[in-house]
């Protein structure tokens, strides 16, 4: 099992924010539970910024918007609302703009 926490999660199939989550994957890299950041847990992975967590693997457009983003990829993962979600690290968001950077990547985790 691998334990990952940020500041700031979206779920694609509910359309929630959740701030500052636990993600627990599964040896599979499948999100098997998902609970608040209330204290520090050992062996507990800290990516700044945010997690997409999505059933469906998911990419970004070279100078797509992230609201575009966002719309584009929840149609996507609606399709495979039935799926295990996954999650997919943001690297480089900007929080307080809740954008994309010219250094965002996305990562499978």
């Amino acid at each position: 099992m691998r334990r990952v926490a940020t500041h700031r999660a979206y779920d694609l199939i509910t359309s929630q924010w959740i701030s500052f989550p636990v993600i627990e994957l599964d040896e599979n890299g499948c999100v098997c539970r998902i609970y608040s950041l209330t204290e520090e847990i050992s062996h507990t992975e800290w990516l700044p910024g945010m997690i997409l967590l999505s059933p469906c693997p998911i990419n970004k457009g070279v100078e797509e918007e992230f609201s575009m983003f966002i719309k584009r990829v929840t149609c996507m993962a609606r399709i495979y609302a039935n799926t295990p979600k996954r999650a997919y690290w943001i690297s480089f968001f900007n929080l307080s703009d809740v954008g994309f950077t010219s250094s965002s990547r996305i990562v499978a985790l």
